[in-house]
């Protein structure tokens, strides 16, 4: 075991439909199972820091009489940007704005009236606008695969807790690999619906921009048919049952442009053994030209600016501060140890310039993806299914997605995951355990993507590839 792991392998705790099953047939109490994992989130606390706030007593409470339900005596997690009654959301900000939930958010709603039982709130970064998960306010949460690296972001509690088995299943957002990331680097599942899938009522971010049609909530889970039925309850429409479809009727698009882009050679290993395993089952090879990822990852910061900037200068300036951020006074502060937002934060607003679109370039971005949006629904179809890396890295160590980010360009690794967001595409990550690190630990990510509208065949495929990668 790599003297750095609290994971040594593939946990073999059961997943939440397990559970289920466990829990109808008397194996088990909803209440044994709350003790159980809030006692494994007590263990690892100190060591992941994922816990933004664990509500022990209540969950007990609760799951001595749950409500019934497919999630019905489950105890989950849930990011810490989504509204809860009477907790405060902080987006992960010392200085923004704090807003205290007067009522659930809709996807909570959702969880609960399915019986689930909110064991834990998870740690993001500020604003949950990062791939990395630290802040100054609860501080930077570990990779339970390998403490010495990130688990992500935005969503990486999540991920830290649903990966060190302190949570059956969680759920989360993504707006450009918020939920595939920290399921990949966490060796678990994340799967990205379509942004108009889940209503987003009650979350932070509010987009009133082209860009909320980057922004999804989906859930972190241990199995691909969890990922299923958390996606069923949160939907606001649930996969239709249909029968399955034989693999020879389905099509296999794998972009040739990626694979001169991974780093790390157990990536490229889990996506060729992928596509591999998938031809072998019947699927029909497709070629097709990819060449529009470049420009969408380079719209995708232009978006991201256009749409955050103003807003998160907003919640600064009525926030704790009361005032609009200095660049000059903030400088000082991070010179000299007293920062009032993290030093992320404080690169991003260095760089809102180089970024920042004016009107018409922002039209033609938006005309730009619509247009590719429509070409790929239409290439992709029914039957069609795209196999990328999730990350073209192993999950790095603490603070170096920062330093990929300041370099210049396209940051090559992290382009399939934002490709799926600006195509506003249904995405599943599932982790290659059989390609997992002997040097460090962790295991790569291969992502399935699908059109809207095709995710039952999507889960049909990822529950075939998952465990045999």
């Amino acid at each position: 075991m790599y003297k750095r792991q609290l994971i040594s392998q593939k946990l073999a705790l059961p997943d939440a439909t397990a559970l289920r099953n466990m829990i109808v047939a008397g194996e088990i109490s909803p209440v044994q199972i709350v003790k159980e994992y809030a006692e494994r989130i007590g263990i690892f606390h100190s060591q992941l820091n994922a816990a933004v706030k664990v509500f022990k007593e209540k969950a007990l409470e609760e799951a001595a009489n749950p409500l019934s339900g497919p999630l019905s005596g489950i105890p989950i997690s849930i990011k810490e940007t989504f509204g809860i009654a009477g907790e405060t959301v902080t987006s992960g900000s010392k200085r923004g704005v704090h807003t205290l939930c007067t009522e659930d958010s809709t996807i909570v709603a959702r969880l609960k009236a399915a019986g689930a039982i909110i064991l834990a709130r998870s740690n993001t970064p500020e604003f949950a606008m990062f791939p990395e998960t630290d802040n100054l306010l609860i501080g930077r949460t570990n990779n339970p695969l390998n403490l010495d690296c990130t688990p992500g972001g935005s969503s990486g509690g999540e991920g830290a807790l649903v990966g060190s088995g302190c949570s059956v299943l969680g759920v989360c957002s993504d707006i450009g690999g918020s939920i595939r990331y920290p399921a990949a680097f966490c060796g678990v599942v994340g799967f990205k619906p379509s942004s108009e899938s889940v209503d987003k009522t009650g979350t932070f971010p509010q987009v009133n921009h082209f860009a909320d049609s980057l922004l999804a909530l989906g859930p972190i889970t241990r199995s691909v048919r969890d990922a299923k039925l958390v996606y069923n309850i949160i939907a606001n429409k649930p996969i239709p049952e249909t029968a399955p479809k034989a693999f020879n009727d389905l099509r296999l698009f794998y972009p040739q442009v990626y694979k001169e882009k991974l780093r790390d050679p157990e990536v490229s290993g889990a996506v060729g053994m992928a596509q591999a395993l998938l031809l072998e089952a019947g699927m029909q090879k497709t070629h097709s030209d990819f060449s529009e990822a470049s420009q969408l990852y380079l719209d995708f910061n232009q978006l991201i600016v256009s749409a955050f900037e103003g807003s998160m200068n907003e919640s600064l300036m009525k926030g704790v501060k009361g005032a609009k951020i200095s660049l000059i006074q903030e400088s000082f502060q991070q010179l000299t140890g007293k920062p009032t937002i993290h030093n992320w934060l404080y690169q991003m607003f260095l760089a809102f310039p180089l970024f920042r679109p004016s009107n018409k370039k922002l039209k033609a971005i938006i005309a730009r993806t619509e247009e590719a949006r429509n070409k790929y629904y239409k290439l992709l179809g029914e039957d069609g299914i795209l196999v990328l890396p999730t990350v073209g890295v192993l999950a790095p160590k603490h603070g170096e997605m920062l330093a990929e980010l300041r370099k210049p360009g396209i940051v090559e690794p992290m382009k399939p995951a934002v490709f799926c967001n600006m195509l506003n595409l249904p995405a599943i990550t599932l982790p290659a355990w059989k390609h997992r690190s002997p040097a460090s630990g962790l295991v790569p990510g291969v992502m399935l993507v699908c059109s809207p509208g095709s995710e039952g065949v999507l889960f049909q495929v990822a529950e075939w590839l998952e465990g045999r990668i």
